[in-house]
């Protein structure tokens, strides 16, 4: 079982989510089923990343060394969506 969170931040549509989440495919190999996306390492060291979009912005459930995606993640998510709570689920 991995850590479970949810990231709350005001958007105007899905589809501006996903094309966020899309946008991560330089580091970081999606498997896309539109609201559900699961994402794995490129190469290194193992990790999933599973992202949920829901009304509040996305649900997350992660394992294995995810520690720079989240960064990236994180950065990318404020620099798109301005402020982002974070809360465990």
């Amino acid at each position: 079982m991995g850590l479970r969170q949810q990231f709350r931040f005001k958007y105007s549509s899905e589809t501006e989510v996903q094309a966020f989440l899309r946008s991560l495919s330089n580091c970081a190999s999606i498997e896309d089923r539109e609201v559900f996306f699961v994402f794995t390492p490129l190469e290194g060291s193992p990790f999933t990343f599973d992202c949920e979009v829901t009304p509040a912005g996305l649900l997350s459930e992660r394992a294995g060394a995810y520690y720079h995606f989240l960064g990236v993640f994180l950065e990318g998510l404020t620099g798109t969506f301005g402020p982002v709570e974070v809360e465990d689920a």
